[in-house]
């Protein structure tokens, strides 16, 4: 989720400290001057009227045109992720609630350790997903339909976790709501990682060229996320507790694989 804890450089496993020779060229703002290279040089025409609100940033024909970095299709598409997992978050912190009667505090908050633990883990957990989102959008420089769709299934998978973390906040909490919480988070580390894959696939034209020197690594760490998740259920139906800490690998592997796996892999 990239997809995390920092390293013990202090560096973000989901956030590669890239020189400015290193990092995409929309990162660097090159997407948003004019560039004749693109058919009809519809960025440089939006550059020279100086309104990323016109029509435009279109490349390519028949059902799948292109929305590109530096035009308002592809930002909305951003604008409307970033909401999302702001919304989710939210949820969260609207169950956790407290009684209108008379309440100490320490029996309130023994009363309430499940709920406030249950919101520690997705926060994190969609904090993860943010981050994670947010990396592979370095890289990413378009959208098609297809890619659309992919990124409206990995909102709908972050949008539906405040429904499992009720669940396994519960006092009653079994080995099933664990169960559910980490087939729900899974599912939205598959979706990322269908996203990444997809965009970054040879030929696909929407990712900058720069993206083959880290596609391995962030391929591993996007799909280190879904992979302890699903780990973790043979645990829960042993231990449900032990299957919950087990979910910390996600940051010591985002970790390991930080240290251990070249930086310039190209494929």
């Amino acid at each position: 989720m990239t997809s995390d804890a920092t390293s013990g450089s202090g560096s973000d496993p989901d956030r590669e400290d890239l020189s400015a020779d290193e990092s995409p060229d929309h990162d660097r703002g090159e997407h948003g001057a004019p560039d004749d290279s693109l058919p009809g040089s519809v960025a440089g025409d939006a550059d020279r009227h100086g309104k990323r609100h016109r029509p435009g940033g279109h490349h390519g024909s028949g059902w799948y045109p292109l929305a590109r970095s530096g035009f308002i299709e592809y930002d909305r598409v951003l604008f409307f992720s970033d909401a999302v997992m702001a919304i989710a978050v939210t949820l969260l912190a609207v169950d956790l609630r407290v009684p209108m009667r008379p309440i100490r505090t320490a029996e309130l908050l023994s009363n309430d350790i499940n709920s406030l633990f249950g919101f520690g883990i997705s926060f994190a957990v969609i904090g993860l997903f943010w981050l994670g989102h947010h990396g592979i959008f370095r890289y990413i420089t378009a959208f098609d339909r297809p890619l659309v769709g992919l990124n409206l299934l990995f909102l709908g998978t972050i949008a539906f976790l405040p429904y499992p973390t009720d669940v396994l906040s519960r006092p009653s909490s079994d080995a099933g709501a664990v169960i559910f919480y980490a087939i729900c988070a899974g599912a939205a580390g598959l979706a990322e990682a269908a996203i990444w894959l997809y965009a970054t696939r040879a030929g696909s034209g929407l990712a900058d060229p720069s993206v083959s020197q880290v596609r391995l690594k962030i391929t591993l760490r996007t799909a280190r996320i879904p992979a302890v998740f699903l780990a973790s259920i043979p645990i829960a139906l042993v231990a449900p507790s032990a299957a919950q800490y087990f979910w910390i690998m996600i940051l010591i592997t985002g970790i390991a694989i930080n240290r251990l796996v070249p930086r310039h892999a190209s494929e």
